[in-house]
């Protein structure tokens, strides 16, 4: 794997670039991430980079400053590729003129960026061939192991070989990929590996390995030495107070068929969001999470409605209502195949939606609206979809809790308020009865008694005097009738004329 380090001083920006491709199915692996140029300049000594994707418009050291001291700092510089949100033709001849192997313009499209990583993995690969064959002697249990697992570079020579069997077979190959909400230091991967090889290379159990981004393991005996490896994990990994994913990539008979082990456990890491921690799965378990994984899932036509009822929720301040569509769509989402990102960028969606129409709606929330929308990109920080839901349940809580704005008077008036500051979204009593925790029968009759008219009369009436001032300003019928909440217009001439006793069209001209 050729690592990479991501340099963006914006944080979507750079966890997006995470999570747009899969990195190790194209022969990259992140291993880090920089704000600015400086940052960059300091990370790329302690990760020796093999490419950098680098932001060319950053606050303090440009891409391309940064590209010009990298060249002067180090020997041996890392290929670069330079993105940008212009598209100014200098920008692109100065990059080129220094040597970068690909400019892309944001926001960055995934065949694009694919195409780059293919192209410049060529350019690697003639590089490393290149280098001199390592003698014998330079051939220890680790280097094996990596040539069996991945099955590239120079096939291990016999005394290699016969240097690295160990314990009786089977053997299966063990991938730990550490996660956390920050960045993982280098120190954090030293300590882990060296609590593994105290563990099993002392005494001959298994060989420890670094393949980035992973720590793993080459372990002999079975499900017995699963079982060891799981309490070692655990423990390295308690020590170091960050959490993991590990996959087992089923057993094999000879040493030489480890690359069948390793590239199950890899494929079956790409499920590690949809796992729970605290455990090693194996191989099938993990890739069995994901129900139709593998196929793009495009947004539902019911994402629109979810979004209301979650907008619904947060307006009448019902932490329940608001907590129970999080569980509700995040396993709709899951069980439709999306993907960790798609997911992500769902919710960010759902969130971002009703907030902005709670602030246009409610002047009264209007800060506190502004406030919890900058919480929302916070959630990308989460690397397991159980976190994600316990993250988003919390906050949606907090938010109804913020915008609950009254003090025991009837439901009916709270009611009242919904319509008036809702009018144009799809109110239907039953949803509104689920979420005030009523029966829709006794809530129609409590709104009819108290207002003096059925609930969808009110809400038409609403919609109808809203559409007269829409049409006085000018506005066309079509227009009017989709701004009030009507998606089709005839229905909205068959009420406008009820309640107004002209049509739309009349009635403007007036």
């Amino acid at each position: 794997m050729y690592k990479v380090l991501i340099v963006d001083d914006e944080p979507l920006i750079r966890e997006g670039l995470r999570t747009i491709v899969e990195w190790e199915e194209n022969g990259f692996a992140v291993v880090g991430v920089a704000a600015d140029g400086r940052d960059a300049l300091a990370k790329a000594a302690d990760l020796e980079p093999d490419l950098m994707v680098v932001d060319i418009r950053m606050p303090g050291m440009s891409g391309l400053d940064l590209m010009g001291a990298i060249r002067e700092k180090f020997a041996s510089a890392p290929r670069f590729l330079v993105l940008s949100g212009h598209a100014d033709f200098e920008y692109a001849r100065q990059a080129m003129a220094m040597q970068a192997d690909g400019y892309i313009l944001k926001p960055v499209e995934e065949d694009e960026l694919i195409s780059a990583l293919v192209r410049i993995k060529r350019t690697l690969d003639e590089q490393r061939a290149g280098d001199v064959r390592p003698p014998v002697h330079d051939w220890g249990r680790e280097r094996t192991a990596i040539s069996l697992l991945t099955g590239e570079g120079d096939r291990p020579p016999k005394e290699a070989m016969e240097a690295f069997r160990f314990g009786e077979p089977p053997y299966e190959a063990v991938l730990i990929r550490l996660q956390s909400r920050g960045e993982i230091d280098s120190a954090t991967y030293t300590l882990i590996r060296n609590r593994l090889s105290d563990s099993f290379e002392a005494s001959d159990k298994g060989i420890v390995f670094s393949l980035d981004p992973y720590v793993g393991l080459v372990l002999a005996g079975g499900d017995a030495g699963l079982e060891a490896a799981y309490r070692e994990i655990r423990r390295a990994c308690a020590e170091a107070e960050v959490d993991f994913a590990a996959v087992a990539g089923g057993a094999v008979a000879r040493p030489e068929e480890l690359n069948r082990s390793f590239r199950s456990a890899r494929d079956a890491m790409k499920n590690r969001f949809l796992m729970d921690g605290d455990r090693l799965y194996r191989a099938s378990e993990a890739e069995a999470l994901a129900p139709g994984a593998g196929q793009a899932a495009a947004p539902s036509s019911d994402d629109a409605a979810s979004g209301e009822k979650l907008l619904l929720a947060l307006d009448i301040g019902s932490g329940e209502a608001a907590a129970a569509w999080v569980r509700e769509t995040g396993e709709a989402m899951r069980a439709s195949g999306r993907s960790e990102q798609e997911i992500k960028a769902g919710f960010a969606r759902s969130f971002t939606q009703a907030l902005a129409k709670l602030e246009q709606s409610r002047p009264d929330v209007r800060e506190r609206s502004r406030a919890f929308a900058a919480e929302v990109p916070k959630l990308y920080e989460e690397y397991r979809f159980s976190g994600l839901l316990s993250r988003l349940t919390q906050l949606a809580g907090e938010m109804a809790d913020a915008f609950r704005s009254y003090d025991g008077d009837k439901q009916v008036r709270k009611m009242i308020e919904l319509i008036r500051r809702n009018y144009a979204e799809n109110l239907k009593l039953e949803s509104l009865a689920e979420l005030f925790g009523y029966n829709s029968s006794y809530l129609g009759k409590l709104f009819k008694n108290t207002t003096g008219e059925p609930f969808n009369t009110y809400l038409d009436k609403v919609r109808i005097e809203r559409a007269k001032e829409l049409l006085e300003q000018g506005m066309k019928v079509y227009q009017v009738a989709e701004r009030v909440g009507y998606s089709n217009v005839d229905y909205f001439h068959v009420k406008f004329r009820k309640y107004v006793g002209d049509s739309p069209s009349s009635y403007r001209k007036k």
